[in-house]
């Protein structure tokens, strides 16, 4: 890994504009969410073919000068989705999905057709669940169908409270050990105070070209003359604070925290990260 040089230090002020990223004010919460999970996979260490292929995409972006990852229509189709499935803990079954699954099935010989009208499946699997008769594919998950007519919401979120223990002791999966981090609008203001999100992108752009940045060179790109003196973060900051805080802000811990802070405060999600600034300030 080499050291930051000044041709260096040229390149990245060639895509980064603080004046830019001071308009993630002017975004929404739910969008400066989106914003964090697509910044998340560049730092995520198993990343899929599908991760890699969208790591380079977005990165492309970041070092054209563009930081707004989700774009107007991508946000729009993010809220369509979440219409039915968007979310950290489950998904609902895509056609595309289900036919992954049939392709897998007919691959390892658990069913397939005898003719344009009838199939044969292996007795064997028939009364199986999913998840065991494929378990590459769900590694660690479980797959079923949830009759919306059958009961109210408590109802059906009280059955399934009941049973995810009995699917956790059959499957052998644990729940993952993650941080636990306190959230709220002093997160939100904090995020856009120390300029975590160019500081995250001035690491992603270190680390696809393996230079390490130093404190104070993060410091001096962040922060210029004409920055009042009380909001600059020096290098000590930086180290101490600003860039521990960043990496966790792309820590699946961080993102889960911000989801579940949305979903309780429902009516945050269409404000201005500005707007919801202010209410730290009061708070």
């Amino acid at each position: 890994m080499k050291n930051l040089s000044d041709k260096d230090i040229k390149e990245i002020k060639k895509w980064l504009n603080i004046d830019t990223y001071r308009q993630f004010e002017n975004i929404s919460l739910e969008r400066l969410y989106h914003e964090l999970v697509m910044r998340s996979l560049f730092f995520k260490s198993d990343q899929s073919d599908d991760e890699r292929w969208m790591d380079k995409i977005y990165a492309n972006s970041l070092f054209r000068g563009d930081p707004f990852l989700i774009t107007d229509s991508r946000m729009n189709q993010l809220k369509t989705e979440a219409r039915l499935s968007l979310s950290p803990y489950f998904s609902v079954t895509t056609t595309g999905r289900l036919a992954h699954l049939c392709f897998d099935g007919m691959k390892k010989s658990l069913f397939g057709w005898n003719n344009v009208d009838d199939y044969w499946i292996d007795e064997k699997v028939d009364e199986l669940p999913v998840a065991e008769a494929m378990p590459v594919l769900c590694e660690y998950r479980v797959m079923i169908e949830i009759d919306l007519t059958n009961g109210s919401d408590e109802e059906i979120a009280e059955s399934l409270k009941a049973m995810l223990p009995k699917w956790r002791k059959i499957r052998k999966i644990e729940p993952e050990s993650l941080d636990t981090i306190r959230f709220g609008h002093s997160t939100i203001k904090k995020i856009i105070d120390y300029r975590l999100i160019p500081l995250l992108d001035i690491l992603t752009w270190a680390k696809h070209h393996d230079i390490r940045v130093s404190d104070n060179h993060l410091s001096s790109l962040l922060h210029c003359d004409s920055d009042e003196e009380n909001k600059t973060r020096m290098g000590s900051h930086i180290k101490n604070t600003d860039k521990p805080l960043a990496l966790k802000t792309a820590s699946k811990s961080f993102i889960l925290q911000f989801h579940h802070f949305l979903n309780k405060n429902n009516h945050l999600k269409e404000m201005r990260v500005s707007d919801v600034i202010t209410l730290a300030d009061k708070d």
